[in-house]
């Protein structure tokens, strides 16, 4: 437990704020035929994580480090065919021992996707530090009029929630991720079809690593005039699933709504349903998005968290979340000069409970640079150790940072 707490604090910064490096990009190569450009990015985040007397056998206060680089091959031939190769390199550092997490539950964790072909190499592996390096994009695109086929290791992204995606199974970002500038890769060969008013068609059948576990699903979606709204359904793992979702503008408002209903095939039931309520608000210099979210993996009080920690369901990705009912909100303010913002986040497990308070200003420092400052409080019951060591709350286990 302790190790798992220490790692799930170390990416607070980063929590439900989206991208935070600029990405920069330059022109290595033009022909008419051909174009090749280089870019890329690099984020790097230090801090204090105090964990206090939550965890008898963990040092009460813990500095880390850990560092993101990212470099973006692309070749364009003419209009119709493109690669894309990315290297992504991370580094982790800690003054303890452990204070990483578990493979889905601590720094920089989003779960991996299934993949047949390892393309990873540990560089440096030890008690305290990390390094490793792995290909996060390979893929070939070729476009055909009103249809684009891609195949190889690639980003997928599917629904509409922001805060508790409950849709966006192929490679879903953890909340307490580091590089949330790219989404992980996956190997999968993808074909996007746009016939015509508003539709769009997105067919993917993706790798997951075993034979098995191979997965495939189909969207449609469409924009209308008073809506934009996608049905879709497919096998993923060993879950038929059906999904879809709806967004509104109501004067300067945006409502939206998402659910996926998943038959377990081995169970042969219904199970595991997740739906997700969101309101959006922008105006000026200012943003505000909320969100309720029912999360059918989680458990509906702590003594069922250790069951939802080995589930194969929480350990792939498709739910980074402890408890049964969450509530979210995020505030953005960014004055008029477009350098200053500060941002608010809150995810709020309803069931304990306990939140996880992420206040941040970010500034840029222009040419291609931003510095931000920020930190996580967690307000919810400290795990309790007698009769034997057990959670009281989700987010009241992780401390400070």
């Amino acid at each position: 437990m302790p190790r798992r707490a220490a790692g799930l604090l170390l990416l607070a910064p980063a929590l439900l704020l989206g991208p935070l490096p600029a990405f920069t990009q330059s022109t290595l190569l033009q022909r008419e035929s051909a174009t090749l450009t280089l870019g890329g990015y690099a984020r790097t985040l230090g801090g204090v994580y105090h964990v206090g007397d939550r965890w008898r056998d963990a040092d009460p206060t813990s500095g880390i480090a850990a560092q993101v680089v990212r470099i973006k091959w692309r070749l364009d031939v003419g209009d119709r065919v493109s690669v894309q190769v990315d290297d992504r390199l991370q580094l982790q550092a800690s003054t303890t021992r452990g204070g990483w997490g578990s493979s889905v539950a601590g720094f920089g964790v989003s779960a991996v996707p299934g993949r047949s072909v390892n393309l990873s190499t540990n560089l440096v592996t030890r008690e305290r530090t990390r390094a490793w390096h792995d290909v996060d994009r390979l893929a070939v695109t070729v476009r055909a009029g009103a249809v684009d086929v891609t195949a190889g290791r690639q980003p997928i992204s599917w629904g509409i929630s922001n805060l508790f995606p409950v849709a966006d199974l192929w490679a879903g970002f953890s909340p307490f991720e580091l590089d949330t500038e790219e989404k992980r890769g996956s190997d999968a060969v993808r074909v996007l079809a746009y016939p015509g008013g508003g539709w769009e068609l997105d067919l993917v059948v993706a790798d997951r690593g075993r034979r098995e576990d191979v997965s495939a699903g189909v969207r449609a979606a469409a924009a209308l005039p008073r809506a934009d709204l996608y049905l879709a359904v497919g096998k993923l793992w060993n879950q038929v699933m059906a999904m879809g979702g709806v967004e509104a503008p109501v004067g300067s408002w945006k409502l939206r709504a998402e659910g996926v209903l998943p038959w377990d095939l081995d169970a042969d039931a219904w199970r595991g349903a997740r739906a997700t309520l969101g309101v959006d608000w922008l105006r000026g210099e200012w943003m505000l998005s909320g969100e309720l979210h029912h999360n059918g993996v989680g458990a509906a009080d702590p003594a069922g968290y250790p069951g939802v920690l080995a589930d194969p369901r929480f350990t792939r990705g498709e739910s980074y979340y402890l408890g049964r009912s969450y509530a979210g909100a995020l505030v953005a303010y960014a004055p008029g000069n477009d350098r200053l913002s500060f941002t608010l986040s809150a995810l709020m497990n309803l069931g304990d409970p306990s939140a996880a308070l992420t206040p941040v200003a970010t500034y840029d420092l222009g040419q291609s640079v931003r510095i931000s400052a920020g930190a996580m409080l967690t307000p919810g019951a400290a795990p309790a150790h007698d009769p034997f060591p057990r959670l009281r709350s989700e987010y009241g286990s992780y401390g400070q940072f």
